[in-house]
Formats: C-alpha cells, structure tokens, sequence
C-alpha cells in the first residue's frame, strides 16, 4: 500500500537556467532612423561575475548604426555612474543626429543590435571594438516578427510633418539604396532598380517643385519634380525625377510612385556651384586668461560635437529637430547651427550660415561673462563655406589665412 509519508513533490516544466548576471534596466533609441544613422541606448545592472568583471553594478552601452555601409559603426561602454563619460557619450554619439529619444523594449533593443551585427558582417566590415563587452547582448535570444519590425521602425522615424519631409526622406533613402524605408514609405510600390549605380549614394541638394494637377490624376494625389544632387565614388550627378504623394488609409503620408526623368553627371565645379551657400564669420581677439573662455565655452557647449585640433578646440552645435529636412529646398549639413573656434593664437571664430545665426552667435558672446575680453577684428560673408575647412588644417592668424586665400589685402570688414 503506498504512503503519502514517502511520497516528494518532483518540479516538472523546462529546465531552469540560471539568471543572467545583467539585468535589463532600460533602453532607447533616438527617432532618426529615415536620417540613416540612429543609437542605441542600453543600461544593465550587474551581478555576480559579470559585476566582479567590470568592477561595477551597472553597464551604459551606447551602439552607433549607420544603415547602409556600416551597420554598428562605433560602440562606447561606461560602467558605474560616470556622469563625466556619460556625457561625453552623449554628446559624441547624439549631438550630430537632431532627433528624439523613444523607449524601448528589451526584445526591441537587442534585436536591433543584433540585426545590425548582422549586418555590419554582410558589409565585410569588422564589428567595432571591445566585442567582449557586449558578447552577452549578441548571445541572447530576441524574436521580431515582421508586424512588430514595422511597428518599431515607425517608432525610430518621427514623426513627418508634411510632402517636403516626406520626400526628402524618402529620396535620401532611395539613393542610400536602402531600400527597407523605401518600401514603408511607399507600401513597396516603388521598383529599386531605377537608377543605375551602387546605390549608395549622398543626398546633398534636393528641390521640390510641385506640379499642376493632369486630366485622370487621382484627386487625392499630389505630384511633385525634384532636381536632386547625389555624391558617390565617382563623383556628383544630377537626378529629375517626378514623386507622387497622398496618404494612406490610416491618414499617413506616403509616397505612391517615383519616375526618374534623367540622371546626368557633373562636374567638380558644376556640384560646388550647386552646393554653395553662403557663410558669415566673425573674428575676435581674445585678451586676458584664455582658459576663462573655454570654460565657458565648454559649459556653454556640452550638446555639441567637440574636437581639439592642432590650431585650436573646435565647436559645432547641431539644430534640436531634423525640421530642415522639411523645406521645399534640402540642403546637407543644413541641421549645422553654428561653428565656434578658439585658437591656439587667441583667436575666438564663430560662423553660422545664415545672417539671423551670426547676429545671434554675436549677441550671445556681447553677453558671456568673457565678453570685456573679445575685441572684434573681422567680419565676413563668404559664397561658400571655408571656416571648417580652415580648422582641419592649420591656418594660424584667420584673418592672414583669407587674405592668401583670396589673393588680396583684407581691411577685415567686408559686412
């Protein structure tokens, strides 16, 4: 007869694994997927080895993707609660990209740091270094059925405030050749082979014209011409394609087909012509303790990409939004605010590309606390940029510099 006294309870069910030694604590990703470069954001706290390893109880990963030649470009780990690196990770790996920040899902976080490991092996390219400090990541399991990558993917977009964002996007995407957002841009109704080409290739200028309504054009549809020009390896070309645009039934916008016109290449001179802009630069001397000012100017300037280069420290903020994008004229590099560097001459430099960002850089310098300091020694309007090109290589006195570049005496007031 069987007695309950030697009777045991046997756990049934899969095998248990032992609890992972990082726990998941929060991620994000910054909404500018359509730009083609977005980051990852993870935080993991840690426990037994993993922590004993690392010397810490907490793990930051920043995970920097470019979509079309690179996948995971660069990689930056701080561990503990290093405010200091934090925010220099951020300022690095954010400051250039104009974008939000929108939460994500442990499964979405490692998904994508997955597929785009994937991705940067299918480039033939090296994934970034320090491989064994997210080894962990690419190990775990994560799913992403197609319904759900749709639905992250709009998360990573923003939101795109009207035809000119939306074509723009979509042109800089289609000329990437990266033809994912092609297709949810357009339901897949766009063929991908309609350029030749590598298709990877930069959108550097694009301007929209819209086009009267033809006899049989659906109602809701709205057509535009576009003069685009691209850069890729050999060289610049000019793209007239014409787009149409309505909106889906959900009420987003998309695009409903794309004609290329004529795809010609130019010239050296012929893209500089096309891509010139102006550039207004204003020239200080800096008299007193010069280390007053880049303090400020580093305090001032945390969100901005830094660089220290042979002739000076170099300061480039970024726009908060990707807004640019949507204007009837796209420009590249038009999500630059303004440019500000110090020389090892004692020399403070600001430039922006429009006149309302120069006066606005001028004013706020009229009221740093290092204003009594600065003596105003040139004002200038260029036809094209040059203030970056003259802090990659070292000029020494800017204003000597655009006399022997322009080949004249300058009386440093030219506005």
């Amino acid at each position: 007869m069987l007695n309950r006294r030697d009777l045991r309870v046997i756990e049934g069910g899969a095998l248990r694994h032992a609890a992972p030694d990082e726990k998941f604590e929060g991620a994000y990703a910054t909404d500018t997927r359509l730009m083609g470069v977005f980051v990852v954001y993870i935080k993991w706290q840690l426990t037994g080895l993993a922590s004993a390893r690392r010397k810490s109880r907490f793990l930051h990963q920043f995970y920097y993707i470019e979509t079309t030649e690179e996948g995971i470009e660069s990689y930056t780990g701080i561990t503990g609660q290093d405010e200091e690196g934090m925010r220099f990770a951020e300022q690095s790996m954010l400051g250039g990209l104009g974008g939000g920040r929108v939460p994500l899902t442990m499964n979405e976080a490692i998904w994508l740091v997955q597929e785009y490991a994937r991705q940067t092996k299918a480039f033939g390219k090296p994934l970034p270094d320090d491989t064994e400090d997210y080894a962990f990541v690419l190990a775990r399991e994560a799913q992403m059925v197609p319904e759900r990558e749709a639905l992250l993917f709009r998360k990573l977009c923003g939101e795109v405030l009207g035809d000119y964002h939306l074509i723009n996007y979509f042109l800089m995407r289609y000329f990437a050749g990266d033809y994912y957002p092609v297709d949810m841009l357009s339901a897949g109704s766009v063929p991908h082979d309609l350029l030749q080409g590598d298709g990877y290739a930069t959108l550097c200028r694009n301007d929209i014209d819209l086009l009267e309504p033809v006899p049989g054009q659906d109602a809701d549809e709205r057509r535009y011409m576009c003069v685009s020009v691209t850069e890729e390896d050999p060289g610049h070309r000019i793209v007239v394609s014409e787009i149409g645009v309505s909106e889906d039934e959900e009420g987003d916008l998309i695009v409903t087909r794309l004609t290329v016109e004529s795809a010609f290449s130019i010239t050296g001179a012929e893209a500089a012509m096309k891509l010139s802009r102006p550039e207004f630069v204003t020239v200080y001397e800096v008299a007193g303790n010069v280390e007053d000012v880049i303090d400020e100017l580093d305090n001032r300037y945390t969100g901005a990409l830094q660089n220290l280069t042979e002739g000076g420290k170099l300061y480039i903020s970024f726009f908060e939004d990707n807004k640019h994008v949507n204007q009837k004229r796209y420009l590249l590099n038009d999500d630059v605010k303004e440019i500000v560097y110090l020389t090892v001459e004692d020399q403070l430099i600001v430039g922006s590309y429009s006149l309302a960002g120069i006066k606005r850089i001028e004013n706020r310098m009229l009221l740093s606390r290092f204003a009594r300091q600065l003596i105003e020694v040139g004002k200038y309007e260029f036809k094209e940029p040059m203030l970056y090109d003259y802090t990659m290589s070292y000029g020494g006195d800017f204003v000597r510099y655009v006399e022997e570049i322009m080949g004249f005496e300058d009386d440093g007031d030219d506005r």
